[in-house]
């Protein structure tokens, strides 16, 4: 089996809060979730499918390039798909990872796939898209670990390297969307702590970068003393 495998980039992205959702959908009789899920999905077809291999599974996007010379390009797309289920007001967080990997339409066997599932599932935890510190490592002392800095696609926070979804010309629209997401999720966050770290986590993230236009207000309520607004 080993001779039949070969390296791939795979990208596991997940919907965040999927079964609440969708739990909220058949209570109010609507088809507000699937379609928010199918608008952002509509991106998948933009990507360019000689050189990337993608399925969506219900609540999960999966995708694989195995050009090793692909991974800014790799990034890229996992950018734009982070955005267009943003601005559909969701969250996803996933996994990135380099490893073997076999296809064929009988059946898929890859260590890629499980092992960015692992960072998915363990290392995550926020909206975000983590990449294994190995596929960094990889391109320590080569002209594409300069070409990845320059790419401004990855930050590094508490030794968790993940993906960069903001620049100079999307800030104020991310932000945009992220407050509109947490303004519609306000009341069901609340005495929620997992899912209200997320969004604070993310507001962080927005106020962090190099891009934040600070004259913008924050959105996610300051911790209070009792008694005291």
């Amino acid at each position: 089996m080993s001779e039949i495998l070969t390296y791939v980039y795979a990208a596991i992205l997940d919907v965040l809060g999927y079964r609440q959702r969708l739990e909220k959908d058949r209570k109010t009789n609507t088809l507000a979730f699937k379609d928010a899920l199918h608008s952002a999905l509509q991106e998948l077809t933009t990507i360019n499918e000689a050189i990337y291999n993608y399925q969506a599974i219900s609540d999960t996007v999966i995708i694989t390039c195995s050009n090793r010379d692909e991974l800014v390009g790799f990034l890229k797309v996992q950018k734009k798909i982070m955005l267009a289920f943003l601005r559909e007001g969701l969250f996803i967080r996933g996994g990135i990872a380099y490893s073997k990997h076999f296809k064929s339409s009988n059946i898929t066997y890859s260590y890629a796939i499980s092992l960015a599932h692992d960072i998915e599932q363990k290392n995550a935890v926020y909206p975000r898209i983590v990449v294994d510190k190995n596929i960094i490592q990889m391109f320590e002392n080569t002209p594409e670990l300069s070409a990845l800095v320059e790419s401004d696609l990855i930050c590094v926070q508490n030794g968790v390297y993940f993906l960069n979804i903001l620049d100079e010309d999307n800030w104020a629209q991310v932000y945009d969307w992220a407050k509109n997401l947490y303004c519609h999720d306000e009341k069901e966050l609340f005495e929620m702590e997992h899912e209200f770290s997320k969004h604070a986590w993310f507001e962080n993230y927005l106020f962090s970068s190099t891009f934040a236009d600070h004259d913008f207000e924050r959105y996610v309520p300051l911790m209070q003393q009792l008694g005291k607004e």
